[in-house]
């Protein structure tokens, strides 16, 4: 969309970027410390700003070699390598391996986390993810540090002002039109815009024309993000590419009166297990990201495939898992940044009495209260706790120390839901980080980093996202920056 028009500015600078996470903020501190004027456009208010980068594990995958990173992003990537260039891939590699020292550089104090998710994958050996300092992962300490960082710049922040559409001028991307207080104001990029406003997760429309099988889904990160640089990018030509791989989905649980859905936390008690809506269990329970689910992708048949969620899904449990311990909200604190924090109680009834989680004395009760075929959740209750007591799941080979049967009244049923950590898809970039057109060629002065566009296209390695937005972070705030003014 071409907005020629447009002859008053309101505003001037030299870089636009749009987003403010760990993408937008590693683009705007390096055009910032090359010598470019920058400002920051964000949808959220300043207290809610950070995006899904606030509220992700704040891990970083970090390769100790370039060459064996390759080998393994290629066998991440497998019959989808087919669309992303040898430049990128060695790009992308050199890139995340540089991250560590620039960390480093900005004060990160790097500990290492394990978690290599694809042990069998050739080049793991390479995969190291870490953190920033000693503690639980999943807190905001990267995150206040590389937001610490950016507000120490000279980069005017504009909150709550979303981006509406990109100005675009004999070809070139001039400038953007935001919203801010109501009405729409024109800024002008004298020398380019970067794009680093997320995924879509948060757009159900979106969400059911690019993804199968998840006709309900709700965002575990961000609310903000819904699919504003998919949608500009489409406006100005860019080409999309990974639009139908994300990472999950993830049982999780949405309330009402919440706007985003949270992880569920699975006590050590082990009397539960999940089922779809035909009242049969359709996987192996387990932690999000755990051994049978990983990010999303599980094993069917010697091939990794993304979850099938056959919703309406349920958590039965019984009294014994109840009273052990909080079956909701395991990293409440992972939400701050959305102002949706709920401290879940520790034995579960608060939730009972909200309605959140559904109590019978008897499993024929609870199915009808659910709306489940009750002969057969109570033939798939007896088949769980046959396997229980076997100590073998012949069914979903969940480990047999993590299996108990349920059998104490009363029982119990939460519904769950398929969630987002985020979708991988968006506008096409290059080894630059510079947009491409549906014809192949670069959008002239518009570039994009994290996971709007993102390299990812199948099989994902945790702090894969947080790494590459710092790695095309850096590349496209130094290519902005690099950028001839415009008169």
């Amino acid at each position: 969309m071409s907005h020629a028009e447009q002859k008053h500015w309101e505003l001037e600078t030299d870089v636009i970027v749009i987003g403010c996470g760990f993408a937008g903020a590693t683009a705007a501190i390096t055009a910032s410390d090359a010598g470019a004027e920058v400002l920051m456009l964000e949808k959220a208010p300043k207290e809610h700003r950070g995006g899904n980068s606030r509220v992700s594990a704040n891990l970083v995958f970090w390769p100790t070699d370039v060459e064996r990173a390759k080998v393994y992003f290629t066998g991440l990537a497998g019959t989808y390598m087919d669309n992303i260039p040898a430049d990128m891939l060695q790009t992308w590699a050199e890139g995340m391996h540089e991250n560590r020292a620039w960390l480093e550089g900005l004060g990160m104090d790097p500990v290492e986390f394990p978690l290599c998710e694809f042990p069998e994958i050739d080049g793991s050996d390479c995969v190291r993810v870490l953190m920033h300092g000693k503690g639980d992962y999943g807190q905001e300490r990267l995150w206040k540090l590389i937001a610490g960082k950016l507000d120490a710049r000279p980069v005017d922040i504009r909150y709550e002002t979303p981006a509406k559409r990109l100005v675009r001028e004999n070809g070139s991307i001039v400038g953007v039109i935001a919203e801010t207080e109501g009405r729409e104001i024109a800024i002008r990029a004298r020398r380019a815009v970067v794009l680093t406003c997320g995924g879509f997760e948060a757009n159900p429309e979106m969400v059911r024309t690019y993804l199968d099988g998840l006709p309900e889904i709700y965002p575990d990160g961000s609310p903000y993000n819904t699919g504003d640089g998919v949608r500009m990018g489409i406006e100005v030509g860019a080409d999309l590419w990974h639009m139908n791989n994300v990472s999950g989905p993830i049982l999780s649980f949405k309330a009402p009166e919440i706007e985003v859905a949270h992880w569920i936390n699975l006590p050590h008690c082990n009397s539960y297990m999940f089922v779809g809506a035909d009242a049969t269990r359709f996987t192996r329970e387990g932690e999000p990201c755990s051994v049978g689910d990983r990010h999303g992708k599980v094993l069917r048949n010697g091939v990794w495939v993304q979850q099938p969620i056959p919703a309406p899904v349920h958590m039965i449990f019984d009294e014994t898992m109840r009273a052990f311990g909080p079956v909701g909200s395991a990293h409440a604190d992972w939400d701050v940044s959305h102002g949706n924090r709920y401290d879940w109680s520790k034995d579960n009834l608060r939730e009972v009495e909200k309605g959140w989680i559904v109590k019978a004395d008897t499993l024929d009760d609870l199915a009808a209260k659910i709306g489940l075929p009750v002969a057969k959740l109570k033939e798939s209750v007896a088949r769980f706790n046959m396997f229980a007591n076997a100590g073998r799941d012949a069914d979903w080979d969940r480990p047999a120390d993590r299996m108990a049967p349920i059998e104490t009244a009363p029982f119990y049923a939460m519904k769950l839901t398929p969630a987002f950590v985020n979708t991988q898809g968006g506008p096409r970039r290059d080894k630059e980080a510079r947009v491409i057109s549906t014809e192949g060629a670069p959008i002239p002065r518009l570039y994009s980093a994290g996971e709007l566009g993102s390299i990812y296209s199948y099989l994902y390695q945790g702090g894969g996202n947080i790494g590459e937005c710092f790695a095309f972070g850096r590349i496209a705030g130094r290519n902005a920056a690099a950028e001839a003014p415009m008169n």
